[in-house]
Formats: structure tokens, C-alpha cells, sequence
């Protein structure tokens, strides 16, 4: 039987925790100032309430607007983080539900005038698909392409798009120790390349000169990249030390980023849900490349 005693006590143990939790994420930050690291965080675009659902899964940029991924949806909103250009609330609905029971739009990315989407059936892990959206209406091209669900064997979270090379890359979304490489143009599968270090737990990606830039919703919700190269991994940063959690995203999940050099100097744009999709941030840190 819970006393009052006990549940004071419990009440003051889990309030010790969170501050301590807050002080160690500020100290951490702090530290890398004192050690001459470079503070990449410059800037948080914030929503609350029912905006959150909408942009709870990925993002991308052509350069005008940011493009978002909800559950079910996708929408387009000016660099204002207000305005909305264009929605599409059922991207789902029809033949994506009908022929491959997409329930889930994951990580997005941007190229000619598309938004390259990636859409799974809700865990069951049996219809991985790379689906086209016009950029312009949001509305779904008829162009979809289905990948075995032998080469992604838990789901695709995330696609990126990488013109140069003509190749689109996907991974599952458990630890990653290879890239998997699909045609830009037939969508077919190509190859895989072996990455240096395996990561946890890829949501989103996008290719910025020459590298794909991850992100990850592992405990410290690193941000990475890869050589498309060679395959060698390099961790930028951890973004749960340069975000206040007591205040700003307590719980949660790190989802997608996107990579767009901004007039205010940011480079890196990435996109985490609040605990119980309460909140949407998308966070803009200066990184040089």
C-alpha cells in the first residue's frame, strides 16, 4: 500500500532526475565551449498541438519551402514556419493502401520537382515502397516502386535522394552496417556498400556535396556522415546535448533531417517529435563542411 511517505518520495526522486538529466545535458555543452568544439545549435522552428502531427516524420527542402511528412500526410509550408503552400492530409489513400497497405510515411527527400517518399505497412515489414509526390500539389504521381522485403528486412524510415551518383539510398531502421542503393531512375535495386561504423537507428537522411547526411533516433540522437564512397562514418555531433530536454523536448524521438546552406549561416536541419506528439521542432545548426 503506496503511503504518502512513498509517494512524496517517489515524486522528489523523479524531480532530482529530470534536473539532473537537464544539468548533465548543460555541462556536456558547456564542456565542449570550454574544449573549443564548435556549438552547432543556432535555432529551434517550434510548433505545438495538432500542427506537431504534420510534421512528425520527415523533412526536406528544395531551397523555398520545407516539406513535411505526417503519418498520413505531407505538407508544404514557406521558411516563414507559418505559411502553408500546399497539404495533402490523405497521401496514403487508394492504391498505396490498397496494393501495398502503406500506413506510415517515414523520412522524405527532394529532387526535380519531386518529393521521394518512404512508405511502410505499419511494422509488418512486408511492403517496403519508394512513392513520388509532386512537390508543387503534393498530390501522389501514380509512381511508386515496391522494394523486397528481402534486402530492407525491417521497413525503409528513411529515403535520400543523391542526383550526382543517380542512385536513391534507403536503410532499415534497426542497426545499420550497410547502405542500400536504388536506381534514381528505374528504382531497381542496385547495390550495397558496407558503412566503417555501424549506426542505431537511422530516420532520415539527405546528400549534401558528395555525403549523406543521417540522423538518428538512438540515445543520443547523433547526427552522422557517409562517404558514399568509401563508406567511412563520421559522427558531427549528438543533438540531445545541445537541446534543453527539461524544457524544450522532454521524451520524444529524433526523425528526419534535411541539409540546406540558410542566409542566417545554419547548414543542418533536423526534425524531432515531443512526448506525445505535443510538439514539433525543427532545429537549424551551423555546421562547416
Amino acid at each position: 500500500m503506496l503511503t504518502f511517505y512513498n509517494i512524496a518520495k517517489s515524486i522528489i526522486y523523479k524531480v532530482f532526475a529530470v534536473v539532473f538529466a537537464a544539468l548533465l545535458t548543460l555541462t556536456n555543452g558547456v564542456n565542449g565551449l570550454l574544449n573549443g568544439d564548435i556549438y552547432p545549435y543556432d535555432s529551434n522552428s517550434k510548433v505545438v498541438g495538432l500542427e506537431s502531427l504534420e510534421r512528425a516524420q520527415g523533412v526536406t527542402t528544395d531551397g523555398e519551402y520545407w516539406y513535411f511528412s505526417g503519418k498520413t500526410s505531407l505538407v508544404k509550408i514557406g521558411f516563414d514556419n507559418q505559411t502553408v503552400y500546399a497539404y495533402n492530409y490523405k497521401a496514403l489513400d487508394g492504391e498505396l493502401s490498397e496494393n501495398y497497405n502503406s500506413k506510415h510515411i517515414g523520412g522524405i527527400s527532394y529532387y526535380n520537382g519531386y518529393i521521394y517518399a518512404s512508405l511502410e505497412d505499419s511494422k509488418q515489414w512486408q511492403h517496403p515502397v519508394i512513392a513520388l509526390y509532386d512537390a508543387e500539389t503534393l498530390e501522389y504521381t501514380g509512381i511508386c516502386h515496391e522494394v523486397s522485403s528481402e534486402i530492407l528486412t525491417r521497413g525503409i524510415p528513411w529515403v535520400a535522394v543523391d542526383a550526382e551518383n543517380g542512385f536513391i539510398y534507403a536503410s532499415h531502421s534497426k542497426t545499420v552496417e550497410e547502405i542500400h542503393c536504388f536506381d534514381l531512375d528505374t528504382f531497381e535495386y542496385v547495390k550495397s556498400f558496407a558503412v566503417s561504423d555501424p549506426m542505431d537507428a537511422i530516420q532520415g537522411g539527405e546528400v549534401y556535396k558528395g555525403k549523406l547526411y543521417v540522423g538518428t533516433n538512438d540515445s543520443t540522437r547523433a547526427v552522422y556522415t557517409i562517404d558514399v564512397k568509401s563508406g567511412k562514418v563520421e559522427k558531427l555531433f549528438d543533438r540531445i546535448m545541445y537541446q534543453p530536454k527539461l524544457i524544450d523536448n522532454f521524451g520524444g524521438e529524433g526523425e528526419d533531417l534535411t541539409v540546406y546552406p540558410m542566409e542566417d549561416g545554419t547548414l543542418i536541419h533536423a526534425l524531432d517529435i515531443g512526448a506525445l506528439f505535443i510538439d514539433s521542432n525543427l532545429r537549424h545548426y551551423k555546421w562547416d563542411v
